[in-house]
């Protein structure tokens, strides 16, 4: 017979159906538990299942959330690359039968026609090296740098401009993995600059609109904004230049502060020009007397700790009186709204740009500012930048195109312009032109060190590099020494030294040096006393005749002169400069040219081998990263299966445990309301 238990001998029915009806409910909780922990295979479906394991399994979900995510960028990256190391392969096969071509015809046993008609290949392997450059992979253009999107080579001018930048697109592919996707500048399909560098640095000079950030000081170390003292015969005057912004506003700082010393003494003491910037330092105009007699000197000195009056260049100056009014040169910075006017004394005038095959006359006589120089160059349409140096006060000309060597970027003085190329410091062949930027770099090379096989010592005759006929037959040779190679001044002045050594009068009778006007380089000018034809011979199969530009010239006899190439054109030099090269020196006929234009294509397969060794260690290095990651993934889920996927036959148990549980208390419940009062009686 069913008892009831002692707690509850007393218990109303109602509250015993409630506790049974509680136990009931409690053991269908638990199976539906069990039953949705089978049906979704998931042992913590929310928070409140355990707050430890569903933290841990959100921390994991997280990381596999960017496992996922660097996993898709692996396979976008290794996708560019592959495509990057097929469009590098393409160029390289072109740049392979452009070395094969050159290596046959710089044979002497072909004709002009013969390499004429190769030179028609070169033209294919130029179109199939313009295609591999602009080709798409799955990010955009594969040497388009950080801009992908945009074309990055065009042709221009008979030539190709390359016009992207930076150093590459990337994606996250999580730590320690950083490749580019996209080459930019620097490929050896990329190529992006050439320049003319500036010589002659540009004084500014400092006027009351210069920005004190401008100014380098005294001390070549900015200007540190404080108070100086002023003191004139004992009476002081604090000024404070704290909020300067231009050197205007401490000129006008401190003038006020003379003013006011002069209200307290009712004495003058600046003339009539006051305070003011005068080139490149501080004047002070002082009045050597006044109606009380003569004025004593101003000195100015920094307070306490400052060097205000040190940067400004004006804590030095003993004593400011009307004969000694400057401060040093406080060095201003060039910038690109530097006044051209006062640099010197002469106005700009014309400049003559070639470039591409292009030449284009620039006029700068109405240009004010730098700004309007680098407008008026950028305004020919010859793909020619301008950019300055704030540092070295120089301005450089820059090109950014790949074309045949001849048709280089150079800058010409126009006669009757006031030198202004020369003045500008962008004229490409100067006196001071370095020797070792000429012919693309190359420099120029001599005969130097030859000994004589028999004696073995070594002699003059065999080192000799050229030799110069005047017209009335005298000759003398000339041995250039690895220390005339430095400019083509000193080049021009060895020249002359071996025309001195031999008798030869210098200027009167021969003269060398730079073209002043027009196309040209270095010049050979007979005195015109000296009639006949001036000519020029290699000797000891020296190449510096050619490097230095006179192997082609011819006599002038108006001028008395030859007037040798411009070697110090600049250009850019990629793949493409090579192929223009090869396919100019096919068409001329010139087995030298072929020469150079094979070593140029040689360096660039180099380059194009070391670049797609590159590209081939980033795409290993993304895919061992990629391998990696999957390692960490299965690591991941491992772990969270453990943390949060059922055990089905643990659950399997539970739910055969959990279903006699709920029939039992069932049975009981059912068994328990049938009972009555007479039940407990018997």
């Amino acid at each position: 017979m069913t008892s009831i238990p002692a707690g509850l001998s007393r218990a109303p029915n109602l509250f015993l159906a409630q506790v049974q009806l509680d136990r009931i409910n409690r053991g269908n909780v638990s199976l539906f538990e069990v039953q949705n922990r089978l049906a979704t295979g998931r042992d913590i479906n929310r928070v409140s299942d355990d707050p430890v394991r569903a933290s841990a399994i959100s921390t994991i979900n997280q990381s596999l959330e960017r496992s996922g995510q660097w996993l898709r960028n692996f396979n976008t990256a290794t996708t560019a690359l592959d495509s990057l190391d097929g469009a590098l392969g393409d160029a390289q096969d072109a740049a392979l039968q452009a070395k094969s071509i050159a290596l046959e015809y710089i044979n002497s046993t072909f004709n002009a026609d013969d390499r004429a008609a190769a030179s028609v290949t070169v033209d294919s392997l130029i179109a199939k090296a313009f295609e591999a450059a602009n080709r798409k992979s799955n990010v955009g253009h594969m040497f388009g740098g950080d801009s992908p999107s945009i074309q990055p080579v065009t042709e221009m001018l008979g030539g190709y401009s390359f016009g992207a930048d930076g150093g590459g697109l990337r994606i996250d592919l999580g730590p320690g993995v950083d490749v580019p996707l996209t080459l930019g500048p620097g490929s050896p399909l990329g190529g992006t600059s050439a320049r003319v560098r500036g010589f002659a640095e540009i004084r500014p000079p400092v006027t009351d609109d210069t920005p004190i950030s401008d100014l380098r000081g005294a001390r070549g170390q900015g200007i540190e904004l404080g108070d100086l003292l002023l003191n004139i015969d004992g009476e002081t005057e604090t000024v404070s230049l704290s909020g300067s912004d231009t050197a205007g506003d401490i000129a006008d700082a401190i003038e006020a502060g003379i003013r006011r010393i002069e209200d307290r003494t009712e004495r003058t003491y600046l003339g009539p020009q006051g305070v003011r910037f005068e080139a490149r330092s501080l004047r002070i105009d002082l009045l050597a007397a006044d109606q009380d007699g003569p004025i004593p000197g101003l000195t100015i000195a920094d307070i306490a700790q400052g060097t205000t009056a040190t940067d400004l260049g004006l804590a030095d100056v003993a004593g400011f009186t009307a004969t000694n009014g400057d401060g040093a040169d406080l060095n201003p910075r060039l910038s690109w709204l530097s006044p051209i006017a006062d640099m010197d004394d002469l106005p700009l005038g014309q400049i003559r740009i070639r470039n591409g095959g292009q030449t284009e006359l620039v006029d700068l006589s109405q240009a004010e500012t730098l700004q309007d120089v680098r407008n008026a160059v950028e305004a020919t349409g010859l793909a020619v930048r301008v950019e300055l140096d704030p540092e070295t006060g120089t301005i450089d000309l820059i090109s950014d195109l790949a074309v045949a060597v001849g048709n280089g970027l150079s800058v010409e003085e126009v006669q009757g312009n006031f030198q202004t190329a020369q003045r500008l410091g962008i004229r490409s062949f100067a006196a001071e032109t370095p020797v070792e930027s000429l012919n693309d770099g190359r420099g120029v090379r001599i005969v130097d060190g030859q000994a004589d096989p028999v004696t073995g010592e070594v002699t003059t005759d065999r080192n000799t590099d050229f030799r110069i006929t005047l017209g009335d037959g005298r000759t003398f040779d000339v041995d250039l020494r690895p220390e005339d190679l430095t400019t083509t001044a000193a080049i021009a002045t060895r020249i002359n030294q071996a025309a001195a050594d031999a008798g030869i009068d210098v200027p009167g009778e021969f003269r060398s040096g730079v073209v002043e006007f027009g196309p040209g380089g270095l010049s050979l000018q007979q005195g015109g006393a000296v009639g006949g034809i001036m000519q020029v011979e290699q000797l000891n199969s020296s190449p510096a005749l050619r490097d230095l530009g006179l192997s082609e010239s011819t006599f002038d006899p108006a001028g008395g002169t030859i007037i040798g190439e411009d070697v110090a054109q600049v250009r850019v030099r990629n793949i493409f400069s090579d192929l223009l090269d090869l396919r100019q020196a096919l068409l001329n006929d010139d087995e030298t040219g072929i020469g150079f234009a094979g070593e140029g294509v040689e360096a660039r397969l180099s380059e194009i081998a070391q670049t797609r060794a590159i590209v081939g260690g980033n795409a290993q290095r993304v895919q061992d990263a990629a391998d990696l990651r999957e390692d960490i993934v299965l690591l991941d889920e491992a772990t969270r299966s453990q943390l949060q996927d059922t055990d089905f036959a643990e659950a399997a148990v539970q739910l055969s445990q959990l279903q006699v549980q709920l029939q039992a208390a069932l049975q009981v419940t059912a068994t328990s309301r049938q009972q009555s009062l007479l039940d407990f009686l018997g």
